[in-house]
C-alpha cells in the first residue's frame, strides 16, 4: 500500500473502523457499550476515581459492573470535534492499584497523556494517573506526519482490544506480558516523520480492517500482525 494513500484509507474507513470496534464491544465478557465522555478541555481531560470505581454509595463507577478479564473503549469528545480514544481494562493481573483496573493511552503517561485521573475517595485529592495508566506506554506512540499516521489512537485501541482477546486468561497474567512486551515494540522509533514500530502495526490492522468484510476473520489478521509484530517479522 502507497504511503500517500494512508489518509485517504483512514478516513474512507472511518465508519468501518466504528464498526469493527462495535464488533469487539459486543463479543466482550459482559457485552457493555462504550464509555461516552464530554471534555470542556482541548487536550486532557480529569475524572475523579469514583467515576471508574465507586466509594461504596449508590452510584457504581463504570469498572464496577465489569467483570475481570473485560474491556470498555471510553470515546472522548473535545472542543472542536476533536475526539480521542481510550481503552479501560479490568484484569486480576493489573497490580497497580487495588480495583484492578487501568487505562491504555496511546499518547503515553507523560506529557501527552490525553487523562487525569484524581483521588477522591480520600483527602486530601491526589492525582494518581499514573497508578491507572499503567498498561499505556511510558512515552507517546502516536506521532508521525499525517502522511504516515493519520490519526490512529483509535486503531491502536483496536489493537489493544484484540490483543487483550487473544490472550486473555482467567488470570490476565499472559496477557499483560504479551501486551507488555507489545508496548516495548511498538515503541520503538523509526523516525519523527514515519514513527514508530507501532505507527506501521497500525497501518497494517487499518488495511485488514478496510479490505476484510467478515469481522471475525479481520480479528485474526489483527491477531497474526500483533503475533508477527512481537516475533520482529515483517508487518506486511
Amino acid at each position: 500500500m502507497s504511503m500517500l494513500s494512508r489518509s485517504a484509507l483512514f478516513y474512507k474507513s472511518a465508519h468501518r473502523n466504528h464498526e469493527f470496534e462495535r464488533y469487539l464491544m459486543s463479543s466482550n465478557n459482559d457485552g457493555t457499550a462504550a464509555i461516552n465522555v464530554d471534555s470542556t478541555h482541548a487536550c486532557v481531560i480529569t475524572l475523579p476515581l469514583s467515576y471508574f470505581v465507586s466509594k461504596g454509595g449508590r452510584t457504581k463507577g463504570k469498572a464496577d459492573s465489569m467483570p475481570y478479564e473485560s474491556f470498555r473503549v471510553i470515546n472522548v469528545q473535545h472542543r472542536g470535534g476533536n475526539a480521542h480514544s481510550l481503552v479501560l481494562i479490568k484484569s486480576r493481573a493489573i497490580q497497580t492499584n487495588p480495583h484492578h483496573v487501568a487505562i491504555f493511552e496511546s499518547n503515553g503517561r507523560n506529557e501527552y497523556c490525553g487523562v487525569r485521573i484524581i483521588n477522591d475517595h480520600a483527602n486530601p485529592l491526589k492525582n494518581v494517573t499514573r497508578a491507572y495508566t499503567s498498561i499505556s506506554p511510558e512515552y507517546n506512540i502516536n506521532y508521525g506526519t499525517n502522511t504516515h499516521n493519520p490519526g490512529y489512537c483509535g486503531i491502536y485501541g483496536i489493537i489493544c482490544m484484540v490483543a487483550f482477546r487473544h490472550y486473555r486468561s482467567k488470570t490476565g497474567a499472559l496477557w499483560l506480558a504479551k501486551w507488555t512486551k507489545l508496548l516495548i515494540r511498538m515503541s520503538q522509533c523509526i523516525d519523527r516523520n514515519v514513527g514508530c514500530i507501532g505507527v506501521e502495526l497500525a497501518a497494517r490492522v487499518q488495511e485488514i480492517i478496510a479490505t476484510n468484510a467478515v469481522h471475525s476473520s479481520a480479528e485474526k489478521e489483527i491477531a497474526a500482525a500483533i503475533r508477527s509484530c512481537l516475533s520482529h517479522n515483517q508487518l506486511h
